[in-house]
C-alpha cells in the first residue's frame, strides 16, 4: 500500500522536515478528559447587536450562539444542554491564550475578519453581510471543534469555561497572566535574526509553512476567478429564458408550448447556480483555513528561534565570564582597557581582592551554567514536542484536503450532470417541435 505522504500537494520538493519520536501516551486517559469526546459543540444564529459606547456613541458588533450537550449519560462535564453568547474578540482573547499557554501546539486559526479570495457575488468591506457570517459562523465552529479534539487543548480548564459558562472568562483568562508572557516573548520576535545556529529542522519548517501558504493562496485565487466565470455564464444564459417567454408571446400552438417550456427549463438551471456556488463557497472556506494555518507554523518556528536565541545568550555569556576569570588569574588585561588604565595608574589589585574577584566570577559562572542548561532543556523539550504535533498536524492535513479535493471534484460533477440533463431537456423539446 502507497505511504500516506505520496501524492501530497503542499509536500514540498526536495524538503523533509524528519519525524520525531512519538511518546507513548495513554490514550483511553486522554480521550476521556477532551471535550469533544463528551459533547457535542455547535455555533449558530450569527446574530448583530448595538450597545453604548461612550458618549452617545453605539457600538455594533456580531454575537454567536454556542451551545453544546452532553453525547453521553455518563458525561463528566455537563449534564444537560448548555448555550451562551460569545463575541469574535472573545474568540480571539481565547486563541491568544492558547498561543502562549501551549508554545508548541499548533493552534488552529480564526476565520478571516474581511472576507478574502472571494469572488464579487459577496462585498469584502461588508462584515455584517449574511453571507460572510455563516462562513464565518462554520469557521468558528471548525475552531472549536479542533482545539476541544485536541489531546492538550481540549484538557484545558479555560476551553471548557469559554464553551460551558457565559460569565467571568475573561476576567479568569486576564487572571493566568498570559498577556506578560506574550509581551515578554514579543521582545523576542526579531531573535531570528540574531540566533547564530538556528535548528534545519525548524528552518525547514518555515520552508514548508511558506509552500503551503503559497499553494493554498494559488488554488484559492483560482478558484474564485473559476467560480465567478461559471456564475457569469449561468446568468448569461439566464436571459434566454426572458427571450424564450418574450417570444412565445408571438406564437399560438406547439411552438408556443415549446418555448414555455424551455423558459422554465432554462430559468431553474440559471438559478441552480445560486445553490451550487454556496456549496463551493463552504468547500473553499475549509481551504482557506489552512492558508492561515501556514501562520501558525512560522508562529511556532519564531517561539523556537526565541529560545534558542536565550541558549546562545547564556552559552556566550558563560564564555565571556570564564574569559574573565582567565584574565584575573593570569594577570593579562589590555592596555587601553579601563582596567588596564586602572591597574597602571593604581596599581594592581591585590591577594586578596584578586581571591574576591575570582570568588565572585566562580559564583557567576555557577549560576550562568545553570541558566544556560536549563533553557537548552527546555529548548530540547520544546523541539521533541513541536516536531511531534507538526506530524500530527501533516497527518490531519492530508486526511482534511483529501476530503476537500473529493468533495470539490463530486460538486463540479454535479453541476456539469445537471447542466447536461438540462440542455437534453432543451434539445429533446424542439426535436420534437421539428419532427410535429
Amino acid at each position: 500500500m502507497a505511504s500516506s505522504d505520496d501524492g501530497d500537494i503542499f509536500e514540498e520538493e526536495g524538503v523533509e522536515v524528519p519525524k520525531a519520536p512519538i511518546k507513548s501516551v495513554n490514550k483511553e486517559n486522554k480521550d476521556d478528559k477532551q471535550m469533544l469526546s463528551q459533547l457535542k459543540i455547535t455555533v449558530s444564529d450569527p446574530e448583530k447587536k448595538t450597545k453604548q459606547s461612550g458618549l452617545k456613541m453605539q457600538e455594533t458588533f456580531v454575537v454567536y450562539l454556542i451551545e453544546s450537550s452532553p453525547k453521553t449519560e455518563d458525561s463528566t462535564m455537563i449534564e444537560e444542554v448548555s448555550s451562551l453568547w460569545r463575541r469574535y474578540s472573545e474568540f480571539e482573547l481565547l486563541r491568544n491564550y492558547l498561543v502562549v499557554t501551549y508554545p508548541t501546539v499548533i493552534v488552529p486559526p480564526l476565520p478571516e475578519k474581511r472576507a478574502n479570495f472571494i469572488w464579487t457575488k459577496i462585498t469584502a468591506t461588508d462584515t455584517f453581510d449574511t453571507d460572510f457570517l455563516e462562513r464565518r459562523r462554520g469557521g468558528l465552529e471548525s475552531f472549536l471543534h479542533r482545539i476541544a479534539g485536541h489531546s492538550k487543548l481540549g484538557c484545558d480548564k479555560l476551553v471548557s469555561d469559554f464553551i460551558t459558562k457565559e460569565e467571568g472568562f475573561r476576567e479568569k483568562v486576564t487572571a493566568t497572566g498570559f498577556q506578560a508572557k506574550s509581551d515578554s516573548w514579543l521582545k523576542k520576535v526579531n531573535a531570528s535574526l540574531r540566533v547564530k545556529q538556528p535548528d534545519i529542522r525548524f528552518e525547514q519548517l518555515k520552508y514548508y509553512a511558506n509552500q503551503l501558504h503559497e499553494g493554498a493562496s494559488a488554488l484559492l485565487k483560482v478558484r474564485a476567478k473559476l467560480a465567478e466565470r461559471v456564475y457569469g455564464i449561468y446568468k448569461i444564459h439566464g436571459n434566454y429564458a426572458r427571450v424564450f417567454k418574450e417570444w412565445a408571446l408571438t406564437e399560438n400552438s406547439d411552438l408556443k408550448l415549446a418555448l414555455q417550456k424551455a423558459s422554465n427549463e432554462v430559468e431553474v438551471w440559471a438559478n441552480s447556480i445560486d445553490t451550487l456556488i454556496d456549496e463551493e463557497d463552504i468547500i473553499a472556506e475549509q481551504l482557506k483555513e489552512y492558508l492561515y494555518f501556514a501562520d501558525s507554523l512560522k508562529t511556532v518556528c519564531k517561539k523556537h528561534e526565541a529560545q534558542q536565541y536565550d541558549v546562545e545568550w547564556y552559552e556566550n555569556q558563560v564564555m565571556l565570564t570564564m574569559t574573565e576569570k582567565k584574565k584575573v588569574l593570569t594577570g593579562n588585561t589590555k592596555a587601553f582597557s579601563l582596567s588596564g588604565m586602572k591597574a597602571r595608574l593604581l596599581g594592581g589589585d591585590t591577594a586578596e581582592q584578586t581571591e574576591q574577584k575570582l570568588e565572585q566570577l566562580d559564583k557567576n559562572i555557577r549560576d550562568l551554567e545553570d541558566k544556560f542548561e536549563s533553557h537548552r532543556s527546555q529548548a530540547s523539550d520544546f523541539l521533541e514536542e513541536a516536531l511531534q504535533e507538526v506530524e500530527i498536524f501533516k497527518k490531519r492535513k492530508r486526511m482534511d484536503l483529501r476530503e476537500i479535493f473529493i468533495s470539490y471534484t463530486i460538486l463540479q460533477i454535479k453541476l456539469h450532470r445537471e447542466g447536461c440533463a438540462k440542455w437534453g431537456k432543451f434539445k429533446s423539446l424542439f426535436d420534437n417541435l421539428l419532427k410535429s
